[in-house]
């Protein structure tokens, strides 16, 4: 048997009403503060801290150095031809740790977005690459 629902009076219908109301807009209000702290966090997770660009660039530089026009006769100049896998992360590590180690929070951050020669100027000019690249390369030797 279907039990019938209890006669409500105009002011018990409209109080129900409202606290529905209530309910829905407290439920509103914990979905977006629940967002809100779900999109903080991945935001948080996204940035990277200058200890994480910095390892980026060297894994950017492990993984792009061997495909270098260059990289093949550098390595032979100093008789490691054949030695990539030997030999690309402790070279890569050598050149840029150090530099890197030197730039403030906002230069690692904005390190991407410079042109070639703005970058080199921060890293200590391309003369002192070229030589910090050849000190790497020639501490690599077995």
């Amino acid at each position: 048997m279907a039990e019938e629902k209890s006669p409500r009076t105009p002011e018990q219908q409209a109080e129900y009403q409202r606290s529905r109301k209530k309910i829905r807009t407290i439920r509103i209000w914990l979905w977006v503060i629940a967002l809100l702290f779900l999109g903080f966090g991945l935001l948080s997770r996204c940035a990277l801290s200058p200890s994480q660009a910095a390892v980026r660039i060297v894994e950017s530089c492990v993984k792009n150095m061997p495909f270098s026009p260059q990289w093949e006769s550098d390595l032979a100049k100093h008789g490691l031809q054949g030695q990539t896998e030997r030999v690309i992360e402790p070279f890569c590590r050598c050149v840029w740790e150090a530099p890197l180690s030197k730039l403030s929070d906002d230069d690692l951050r904005n390190f991407s977005k410079l042109d070639t020669e703005a970058q080199l100027d921060k890293l200590g000019g391309a003369q002192a690459f070229l030589q910090r690249q050849e000190q790497c390369l020639a501490a690599q030797k077995p």
